[in-house]
């Protein structure tokens, strides 16, 4: 069940203005936080974990203002972004010459690395409530524009970024209930795709892609998606993506890779984590061997040994306990 990450009271509203950072100072970034009246104030910012990843909701009945400066910003040099879905109220958010405004069914984007203000307002009935995911900004940079104006509002009444609110919703409202590891791919799949929806709706094009990149891309998809064949060889790959077998080794030499290689670490990475997990130990070692493509138990050992030091069967022992 999500955890109660920070409350501010009429009682405390005062000390806990720049408490907002939670426990050591792991969540968000420094700043300001304040009600607009220090009157009935009644705010908590409830946690949910998912993986490595921070859900976070907040609810208020009272008025908030958010100031984040450039001494901020040089404090604790922290960069991340942050998605903010409202539900209920209105988010202003205002940066020098710029004020945007985020209703209900509607989400934006906030960067640390700016100063900018905030303005949090709850509805007619006196309720503000807004989701929000806080990821490091370095993940990504592949995936959202730097020209994304901070604060812009975008819709989530229906489609991708629809979605994707719902999802988060659920993953929210469900983390004790959901494997973290399930829980952290979801969350870096719909980063993804809402990073792709928000650079569509705000018609800034996406980082395009050489015909290189595309190429070498669909390489990598083609042999994954065939690894366990054992027969796969350049020829084959080459005639599933459509391109010569004489294309395909320019466009890997041109990226300082082999084909050989991108299969055997494909196949060796894939035996190790099966080696690992207790869910294939019914499984024996040449059983996995064939299950990732090799013609030979023999020539798996070989290269699981150059490659990790130890024999396949040692490496499974080690790291389900056997060999202590």
């Amino acid at each position: 069940m999500p955890t109660l990450a920070f409350d501010m009271t009429t009682a405390n509203h005062e000390l806990r203005r720049h408490e907002f950072r939670g426990k050591n100072n792991s969540d968000y970034y420094e700043g300001e936080l304040r009600p607009v009246s220090p009157r009935d104030v009644d705010m908590r910012i409830d946690k949910s974990v998912a993986g490595e990843y921070c859900i976070y909701k907040l609810t208020s009945r009272s008025g908030l203002v958010f100031r984040r400066s450039w001494a901020h910003i040089r404090s604790d040099k922290t960069n991340v972004t942050v998605f903010w879905f409202v539900r209920r109220g209105r988010i202003a958010v205002s940066y020098p010459g710029v004020k945007h405004e985020i209703s209900p069914q509607e989400c934006a984007v906030t960067r640390s690395c700016r100063p900018f203000n905030m303005e949090l307002t709850p509805d007619k009935n006196g309720l503000l409530e807004v989701m929000h995911v806080v990821v490091p900004s370095h993940e990504l940079h592949s995936i959202i524009s730097d020209g994304l104006e901070a604060g812009r509002p975008f819709p989530t009444s229906k489609g991708d970024l629809f979605l994707v609110e719902r999802i988060f919703s659920m993953l929210f409202d469900e983390d004790d209930q959901i494997d973290a590891d399930i829980s952290e791919q979801l969350v870096r799949t719909l980063l993804t795709g809402l990073g792709k929806s928000i650079t569509r709706h705000g018609g800034i094009p996406a980082p395009r892609s050489s015909i290189a990149e595309k190429r070498t891309s669909d390489i990598k998809t083609c042999i994954n998606r065939h690894i366990a064949n054992p027969d796969l060889n350049a020829r084959m790959v080459a005639e599933r993506c459509g391109i010569s077998l004489r294309y395909l080794c320019h466009i890997l030499k041109k990226n300082d890779l082999s084909f050989s290689s991108l299969i055997w670490e494909r196949r060796i990475e894939m035996a190790e984590a099966w080696l690992k997990d207790s869910a294939m130990q019914h499984h024996l070692v040449s059983e996995i061997a064939y299950l990732v493509g090799f013609k030979s138990s023999a020539h798996f050992s070989r290269m699981f040994k150059t490659r990790f030091g130890v024999a396949p069967r040692e490496y499974r022992d080690l790291h389900s306990g056997k060999a202590a």
